[in-house]
């Protein structure tokens, strides 16, 4: 075995271009790259606009919505949210719909039934106040009402600014009597007042597949029940800045075995290192059955999981029949993790840098983040979660770091019209932009235990899950070989290493020039790190940096620009 062991370890290092190196020989710091951004796309006036990056969205098998794997003679329902509804959207459905038409698959298209002839889409705030998103962690508890309460008794500024008086009103849109008429005269297009599964309830049989939401693939795979074997994965090309980009077009191919590569070293991994510019440095030990559990457990289509936490408790996906799962769960693991995350974004804007310090996987200490820290510091209190024993973990307590998605295509970017409106998810799409989070979490339980945790946290009125979320988009991540010095970078400076590996750039040759095909489309603007600038000053409002950038886009002013 050490033999095998130690020729696929050389093997592996001629492959990736040497990117191995002895903990003697590590890589003398460079600078990181500078700010990149996509030039925008006009909206599209005509499906003819829109049909060459709808092809490539049907034929895409990559991703978190690989609609390339709907074989010809299948039928598909398209789940959309109420974005779809907004022009020029309903015309990429009618794209999309085309395209797969062109394969010899039948697309449906269910809308959310709409209210009147008025839509309402966003939050009502923007990405400014980034601290909004511990409000889904709260819905997360059975009775939110009862950590609401006990916040409101110990901070009431910090209740205030997530439960102010007046809520802006969230952005609404008419809706064109004339498109929503055609709409509802096709049937191609349906409109359901009731979720997913009380659809497939009623009409699930005469489809073959499902797309829907935006995120939480297993998650949703689990609440379809028994037509949770119809979900392939989210739905996101309801919006044509979802698609019309590089995005749709990225060869599945190159995108599955950047993953692949990527995950390989997992199974000998016994240590692993993660740093990043803004403040996150942490360590930990990889036994060897965890090691093996991780690499089984780690793959998720555009979203891996780089921790063995978020790796286990669940059933994992196959890599060679994806999306199927296998029979095996796995219980939760929680590696004993030592040091600091830090970092000024989240899934629903940016925070004054946050700064979490772990011992052997605890939360023990909370830094700054303005009021996103405040509502941490409280919470990492909240009595119920001390000492609290979840079902299937051999630790008492919930303050555990826990998640950690890496994207895996470098066509994704952050788009300013979800700033703009409360959220910031497609940035987690990125290559190379790990999201951390914590708490604790399962996915599906060991068979003749279905029911026991949610029965918990119901009964205990507890959260089912976990939150509280920290990006890092320019990490540098490195594992080390078991019973060797040598260790292996898996990203640098936010750079996917596979995505350099000859047998990469070898099959990126077959569509095009390599560096175009494997470039990275965005890279964030943060003073101090990728432009210039006083990361300090930028670290205490990074909304501030943001707002500038996203009006000189708007304006075309932008210096990163991309050119094409």
């Amino acid at each position: 075995m050490k033999n095998f062991l130690h020729f696929w370890l050389a093997f592996f290092i001629v492959l990736t271009g040497g990117m191995a190196c002895t903990s003697q020989e590590l890589q003398e710091e460079s600078d990181y790259p500078s700010p990149r951004f996509p030039g925008f796309i006009s909206p599209p006036e005509t499906i003819e606009d829109i049909l060459p990056f709808a092809r490539s969205a049907v034929r895409q098998t990559g991703g978190r919505t690989p609609l390339g794997l709907v074989q010809a003679g299948k039928r598909v329902a398209l789940f959309t949210g109420q974005r779809a509804l907004v022009d020029p959207n309903p015309l990429v459905l009618e794209a999309i719909i085309q395209a797969f038409s062109e394969r010899g698959v039948e697309a449906l298209v269910i809308f959310p039934e709409p209210e009147g002839q008025q839509i309402s889409i966003g939050s009502g705030f923007t990405s400014e106040m980034g601290f909004r998103e511990v409000l889904f962690w709260l819905n997360r508890f059975a009775d939110p009402e009862e950590p609401r309460n006990w916040l409101k008794e110990r901070d009431s500024e910090v209740y205030d600014a997530l439960f102010p008086e007046e809520i802006p009103e969230r952005l609404s849109l008419p809706l064109d009597p004339q498109r929503l008429q055609y709409l509802q005269e096709d049937p191609r297009f349906v409109f359901w007042g009731g979720d997913v599964k009380s659809y497939l309830d009623q009409h699930g049989s005469d489809l073959d597949h499902v797309f829907a939401g935006l995120g939480g693939r297993t998650g949703m795979r689990l609440r379809l029940g028994p037509h949770g074997d119809k979900f392939l994965g989210n739905f996101i090309f309801d919006n044509y800045l979802e698609v019309m980009n590089k995005v749709p077009g990225y060869p599945g191919d190159i995108w599955r075995l950047t993953e692949e590569r990527t995950l390989e070293p997992l199974a000998w991994t016994d240590l692993a290192e993660v740093k990043d510019p803004e403040g996150t440095d942490f360590s930990f030990e990889v036994s060897e059955p965890m090691a093996r559990m991780w690499m089984e457990g780690s793959y998720q289509q555009g979203h891996l999981f780089m921790f063995p936490h978020q790796a286990s408790g669940r059933r994992a996906y196959s890599i060679e029949e994806y999306p199927r799962q296998r029979e095996a769960w796995n219980s939760p693991v929680i590696p004993e993790v030592d040091g600091i995350l830090a970092g000024t974004r989240n899934h629903t804007g940016f925070y004054p840098r946050l700064e979490v310090h772990v011992e052997k996987g605890r939360v023990k200490e909370v830094k700054g983040g303005g009021i996103y820290g405040r509502f941490f510091r409280h919470f990492l209190e909240y009595p119920k979660l001390q000492d609290i024993q979840y079902p299937y973990y051999d630790k008492s307590g919930y303050w555990f770091l826990y998640e950690s998605g890496m994207g895996t295509n470098p066509k994704f970017f952050s788009r300013p019209d979800e700033l703009m409106s409360g959220r910031n998810t497609s940035e987690r799409n990125v290559a190379g932009v790990i999201h951390w989070a914590f708490g604790v979490e399962v996915f599906g339980e060991p068979a003749g235990q279905e029911g026991t945790w949610e029965r918990f946290t119901t009964e205990h009125n507890v959260p089912d899950g976990h939150w509280i979320h920290i990006h890092n988009l320019l990490p540098t991540y490195r594992t080390r070989i078991r019973g060797t010095e040598t260790w292996l970078t898996l990203i640098e400076k936010g750079r996917l290493t596979a995505l350099d590996h000859a047998e990469i750039r070898a099959l990126a040759a077959r569509y095009g020039d390599p560096e175009e095909v494997l470039r990275q489309e965005w890279v964030p603007d943060i003073p101090g790190i990728t432009s210039p600038g006083d990361y300090q000053e930028y670290a205490r409002d990074p909304w501030a940096t943001q707002a500038r950038v996203l009006e000189q886009i708007e304006q075309g002013t932008y210096p990163y620009l991309t050119q094409e």
